[in-house]
Formats: structure tokens, sequence, C-alpha cells
């Protein structure tokens, strides 16, 4: 392999990648469904924003603040009473590296009378880097989606404080009198010496911005939900200091990268301390959510037969072979519960005829069957093919966040109330729960593990392709 070329492909995905970290956050990701009270979300999104900090060229400049701009997060948020609140945890790469997330969501529900909830409230998180803590807060306001109604939008601010660490580089220059060169036109040039120190040293952040929030969220199925979103925000940042410059021996300096061409330092009496104007910031996220119902709210999704008791009606009875109506009901024995069998007699040749007969118990391998079938029914191949793509674009947290979530079968889409699962006795609603949730982890493998390896199989194609050039 060539190495020049090989230097230049790590230096472009280097410079790729500072231009995709960004130094700030605007967007939190979480459904806009309203959440009925105990049931919960458990939502995973991945972050790229751009922008929200204006960066000073040099070494010896101050412009980290904190915050993780290209992050991951996963979060549980739980419904109340016209509200929901939850954790988040989170990691991301600022400015000075890699570093933790750790927030919490708080938003309360307004407008449901009127037709058009929204929500209101906010996260407040802390971000822990090599450089220090940053506490950042986000309040907003957003309309909510619903089937048939994915598009929201809505309004936030952002408010952000830290006391940060950083060490730069001091460099500059001197001249060395001893070392005289003539040129042939007589012209005089003296020997150069770069000279540079890294010093540690203490400083204080605090950012003030709003923008506006709009995506759109896929309610495919009553468990799950994917979800795009774009925020545009104006940020206004402050940096200051009480720590200065190194102190030099300023003989023979001719330049310093702390101070002007007129020797006073560039922030004039505090170095390093500069008050930004409002710069802007874009943000892309996408994710997707999982919903789980209060377990001890017994309300079903789908609708249930209704029952005949003390209706006064009879049901019928067919026969087995012929699907006809056989007159008469069915009665049971008040002592044992079991179905009495009346009889008949054939005409012709005086054999009894059996009108009701106690239901036969589905085998196991109509029981795998059913379940396989409601699984395939009830797996929706492009939310979770979306889900493969975007674990690698947040391949921080988005790959073992996907295997987790394929392979430890949480937030099933069975459903417990279809009448087929309902019909079985308990020992046929374990082999039922257990083919079906088997069935459904090998179609999750299929399509998340596939969209990986198509993204896999993409990046080394271009690799190749970039190193046959």
């Amino acid at each position: 392999m060539n190495r020049n070329v090989h230097h230049s492909q790590i230096v472009f995905l280097y410079s790729l990648l500072l231009v995709l970290v960004g130094c700030h956050n605007n967007a939190h990701l979480r459904t806009q469904k309203v959440l009925k009270p105990g049931e919960k979300a458990y939502s995973g999104s991945g972050v790229v924003a751009l922008g929200g900090v204006d960066v000073i060229d040099g070494y010896d400049e101050i412009d980290n603040t904190g915050v993780m701009g290209l992050r991951g997060e996963v979060s549980m948020l739980k419904g109340g009473n016209n509200l929901e609140a939850g954790p988040y945890f989170g990691v991301g790469i600022g400015d000075d590296g890699p570093g933790l997330i750790l927030g919490y969501d708080y938003r309360k529900y307004t407008g449901q009378r009127s037709g058009s909830p929204k929500k209101l409230g906010a996260q407040i998180e802390v971000n822990i880097g090599e450089a220090g803590q940053t506490f950042h807060l986000r309040p907003s306001l957003t309309s909510t989606t619903k089937k048939g109604k994915p598009f929201y939008g809505g309004v936030h601010g952002l408010l952000a404080v830290g006391n940060l660490m950083d060490r730069p580089w001091f460099e500059w220059e001197t001249v060395d009198s001893s070392e005289v060169y003539e040129d042939n036109w007589g012209n005089i040039s003296y020997d150069r010496d770069w000279h540079h120190i890294e010093q540690e040293f203490d400083y204080r952040f605090n950012s003030l911005g709003a923008g506006l929030t709009a995506g759109a969220e896929f309610l495919a199925f009553d468990n799950n939900s994917i979800q795009l979103q774009v925020d545009v925000s104006l940020v206004k940042n402050s940096f200051s200091t009480d720590a200065e410059p190194p102190n030099i021996d300023m003989e023979n300096v001719i330049w310093t990268s702390w101070q002007d061409d007129n020797g006073n330092n560039d922030e004039d009496e505090n170095w390093g301390s500069h008050d930004d104007e409002f710069f802007p910031m874009l943000t892309g996220s996408i994710g997707m959510s999982f919903f789980k119902p209060d377990p001890t709210n017994k309300e079903s999704f789908e609708p249930l037969p209704a029952p005949s008791y003390n209706s006064g009606q009879t049901q019928p009875i067919f026969d087995p072979e012929t699907g006809e109506k056989i007159s008469g009901a069915m009665r049971f024995d008040p002592k044992t519960g079991e179905a009495i069998l009346e009889t008949q007699f054939d005409p012709e040749t005086g054999e009894q005829i059996a009108i009701a007969e106690e239901k036969q118990k589905m085998s196991y391998d109509e029981i795998l069957f059913q379940a396989k079938n409601a699984a395939n029914s009830r797996h929706n191949r492009a939310i979770y093919n979306a889900a493969g793509i975007a674990s690698c674009f947040i391949y921080p947290v988005g790959l073992p966040v996907a295997i987790l979530y394929t392979e430890s079968g949480i937030v099933s889409t069975m459903n417990p109330y279809d009448p087929v699962y309902l019909d079985l006795d308990p020992s046929q609603k374990n082999q039922y729960k257990h083919a079906y949730k088997k069935e459904e982890k090998q179609l999750r493998r299929k399509s998340i593990y596939g969209a990986e390896g198509f993204c896999v199989g993409l990046v080394l194609f271009a690799t190749i392709v970039g190193e046959s050039l």
C-alpha cells in the first residue's frame, strides 16, 4: 500500500470527522406521541450537530464548550397523569474527545381538551468529558403525533454553563543574531528559532440560544415508531478566564501567538476571554421508539367478541363434518362443567350421532404455524432496516445497542389479546410465546444485521476504490 495514499486517506477521514463533530447541541429525539398513564417508551437515537460555536484558529485560543455535538442516546419515558418523565444516557464526541451524557426528561401535556395537545417541558443534562463538566438545559414546546398525523413542530431554548479546563500550545519566534546570512545582493538575514510550551488553565463557559424544531414520527404499529428531526438554533457563547499567557524572556522575540503586531495581548487586558456573536447551529437526528403498555391496564388493543352469557340466546351447534347447523343447544354438567354430549340416531343405520363434541386441542405444529404467521405479519422490515442503518451512523453506541435490542428480545410485538392466543390453555400459551419470540428474533436479525452488513460492505467498497486511485 502506498504510504502517501494511506496517510492522505487518514487525514481526509479525520478532517471529515472534525466537520461532523459539533461543539454544541440543541436536539433530543423523543417520541411525540401522548403516552397513557403507566405506558413506557424506550428510545434510541443518533444526533449530528453542525455549528453552534465560532471556532477560533490557533492552538492557544478557547472555544471548547464541553457539550457533545455528535452523540448517541438511549432513554426511557413513563406516562403519568397529563405528563411524561424519565432518565436518559448517552455517549458522544466533543472538542476534547469522547465523553458521557446523563440527563432527565420532564414534559407536561397541555391543550388536550382542544384536541391539539402539546408537550411543554425540558431536558436537563450534564456532559462529562476530559475538559470537565457542562450543565445543559433545553426547554421546549412541541406539538404531538398520532397515527395518520406524523408531522410535528415546536420551539426550544438553550442554556449551558460549565467550569472547564484546557491545555493550549503557546508559540513564539526568536532571532539568533550570532547566525548572520548575506545573499549575493547584500541582504542581511538572521537565523530564527521556534519555541512552544503547553500550559494548563481553567476557564468558564456559558451559552444562551433559541430555535425551531421540525420532525416526523411514523407510528407503523401500536408498539414502535421511527422518527426524523431537524433543529435550527442561534447560539451566543461566552468564554472567560483569569489565566495569563506564559511569562517568557522577550529578548530577541519577534513574534508570539498570543500578542498582536503591537505587542499587546490579543484580548487586551484579559487574554483568552471573549464573547461571541450569535452563531447558527443545525442538527439532524434519527431514532426509534418502542412502547410498552402498563401491565396493570387490562384495556384491550383489539375489540374482543361480545359475551353471550345471560343474553337469553343459545349458541348454535354445527356438524363438524358438514358444517351445517344442528338444532338444539349445548348443555354442561353442573358439577363437573364438562359438555354433555347429546345424541341423535341415524335413521338408516340406527347408530348414535354426536351433536356436540368437546373442543379438540390445537396440535403443536398448528401452534408453531400460528405463532410464526403472527410474528411475520407484525414485523415491519422497513423500520428495522432503518434502525440497522442508523446504528452504523452512531456506531460508538448504535451497534452495541442494536445488538442488545436484537438478542435480548425486549419490547416484543406479540399481541396478548390475539384471539388465537386467548383460546389456548396455559401450556399451549407458553409454546406459542416461545415460538413467536424465536421467529421474531430471527426476523429482527435478518433486517437489522442485514442493513448493518450492507453499510459495512459499502465502507469496504469505498476503501478499496480509494486505495486503487
